[in-house]
């Protein structure tokens, strides 16, 4: 490991960053949990995705473009909920809202096997 490297790990640690047990499956260097949620990889530079067990990587990859594309609606549907007036109309969009959000909670990975996300 370089010394540019432990820099960067102690500068995401500084930042509030969790150090993680599973280290990179490409370069071994431990990975790290931004505040964000999001998996690093400090020598990589790089998101790293954590697949189930049981899961493949291809599996992965498709989540994490759906759990993308559904952030995204995310965000339309809330500034259509700001703008909104019509009691009938907000309700049905928190009732989606409601929805988009279970279905993100349930990409989320429960058992730790790394995956980098290309």
């Amino acid at each position: 490991m370089t010394d540019q490297s432990m820099k960067e790990m102690a500068d995401l640690l500084r930042q509030g960053a969790k150090m993680l047990s599973t280290s990179c499956p490409e370069c071994g260097t431990p990975l790290f949990q931004l505040k964000t949620g999001e998996i690093f990889c400090p020598h990589e530079k790089r998101e790293v995705k954590i697949v189930k067990d049981g899961e493949t990587p291809e599996k992965a990859r498709q989540d994490a473009t759906l759990e993308k594309t559904l952030q995204s609606k995310l965000q339309l549907l809330q500034q259509r909920l700001e703008a909104e007036t019509s009691p009938a109309e907000i309700r049905e969009l928190t009732q989606t809202i409601t929805a988009v959000l279970d279905t993100l909670n349930r990409l989320k990975p429960e058992k730790k096997t790394a995956q980098t996300n290309d």
